[in-house]
């Protein structure tokens, strides 16, 4: 009898024991987080009701890869758009500001990017709701290496 509860009880352990070691041992396959992305934030806007497909904003934020291999932020989205891109605001000879899209912003390992105003931002075009000052917008952030990371960003104003 004795015998009996002492093997059920070592059983017991055992599983116990398998099961920690299981659970510890889960987080080895995942890759650590390649970014760190700061201070994001999403221009306030106002939507007038039949007006939402011509209504535009953007996105800032600073990224930094903390990683060992290169790593592309390749795009971008949002609820609060229909669409969303990567641009870079550049000035021509003239003096004139240009925007255009950009595929991916490349980073290097060490490198930190600011998407800022007058340089790289997240366009977010056809903006489908008033975006106030002090709500906050979720941003999902793709990138080639590290995949998708949500990101929460204040809505300031301009």
């Amino acid at each position: 009898m004795a015998g009996d509860i002492l093997r059920t009880v070592s059983v017991g352990l055992a599983l116990a024991a398998c099961l920690l070691l299981t659970a510890c041992g889960s987080d080895r396959g995942r890759a650590a987080p390649q970014v760190v992305v700061e201070d994001a934030w999403v221009r306030a806007v106002v939507v007038t009701a039949g007006l939402e497909s011509s209504v535009n904003s953007a996105a800032y934020l600073t990224v930094r890869h903390v990683g060992q291999a290169a790593d592309r932020l390749v795009g971008a989205r949002t609820e609060v758009a229909r669409m969303t891109e990567i641009h870079r605001t550049t000035i021509d000879s003239t003096g004139l500001a240009r925007m255009a899209r950009v595929e991916a912003i490349d980073l290097e390992p060490g490198a930190e990017v600011r998407l800022e105003p007058g340089s790289y931002h997240l366009m977010l075009m056809g903006v489908t709701q008033s975006l106030p000052e002090g709500d906050t917008v979720n941003l999902v952030l793709e990138f080639e290496t590290t995949g998708a990371l949500e990101v929460a960003a204040e809505v300031r104003a301009f």
